[in-house]
């Protein structure tokens, strides 16, 4: 009898113990474990302005679901929630759910917004099928064109660019990317292989085709100077010093000029960023205030 009586007040403390165990997790976490639509939604709002955009998107999933509706404003905060958790790929599919929309106050940014992910993860071609409706759009479409280097660009389409500041500005710029010459770091190299440092100079870089030259030339009348002297063993570690000086201008003066080719794309494309809607405007700020 004793010990049914042990067993039975056991259980009845492990029962006591689950429940307050589950009063406590509800209280500490009850938005977290309602299933009131509204409570999950202003859950998540909170979770939003803290910047905890994972547990926020989870909750305005969670929201959508139970309230069985199509909310555009939610379903796009949604996608912000997955930029920026950088996430670009999650944060397109629900830009494209809100498109579906086309009479959704949101269309146009949600449009916008999609692009601005495409280019996020470089896919220019994705860009490019997508199409443009505003000038705001073409920005992307040409830019994308311009980061496939095998698409020819027809600078006729700059007449649909109904800004007229917007119009002259992009064509200066394609106008300047005609002006851009590449360098060839195969012609770079050659000329450093007939003289050390000339590569250098050819990229525009007298200083480093001064140094190259120098030391070079350094190493070399060291060398000669030790064989003179019939110093055989200073003048074979000189000449190895040499050739290394020689054949490392050579590879610099290659590898310079690729580099330099680099530069003059990325300075251009730089200039181009100045015209990012996006950049100059953010989409998302709007709701970041709020």
């Amino acid at each position: 009898m004793i010990r049914l009586i042990d067993t039975v007040s056991r259980n009845i403390n492990k029962s006591l113990l689950v429940s307050l165990l589950l009063f406590l997790v509800a209280s500490c976490y009850g938005n977290e474990l309602s299933t009131n639509p509204d409570k999950i939604l202003e859950f998540g709002n909170h979770l939003f302005k803290q910047k905890d955009y994972l547990r926020a998107a989870i909750e305005y999933e969670r929201f959508l679901y139970l309230s069985n509706t199509q909310n555009d404003t939610i379903i796009f905060k949604t996608g912000l929630c997955h930029q920026f958790r950088e996430r670009y790929d999650y944060a397109i599919e629900s830009f494209k759910t809100v498109t579906l929309n086309d009479s959704s106050d949101l269309y146009s940014t949600a449009r916008l917004a999609i692009m601005y992910n495409y280019s996020k993860l470089q896919k220019w071609d994705d860009i490019r099928s997508f199409d443009y409706q505003n000038d705001n759009e073409f920005y992307f479409y040409y830019l994308a064109t311009m980061e496939l280097d095998s698409v020819e660009w027809d600078s006729d389409l700059f007449n649909n660019v109904k800004d007229d500041s917007l119009r002259s500005a992009l064509s200066r710029i394609d106008s300047e990317r005609h002006r851009i010459k590449p360098k060839s770091a195969l012609f770079s190299s050659v000329l450093s292989t007939i003289l050390p440092g000339l590569g250098k100079a050819y990229i525009k870089r007298s200083g480093d085709a001064l140094f190259a030259s120098g030391m070079t030339g350094f190493a070399a009348l060291i060398s000669w100077k030790a064989f003179e002297a019939n110093l055989i063993i200073t003048g074979i570690i000189t000449s190895g010093i040499t050739l290394s000086f020689y054949l490392g201008t050579i590879y610099g003066s290659y590898i310079g000029t690729q580099l330099y080719n680099e530069s003059l794309k990325k300075n251009w494309f730089d200039h181009l960023e100045e015209f990012n809607p996006v950049t100059k405007n953010p989409y998302w700020l709007t709701w970041q205030k709020k």
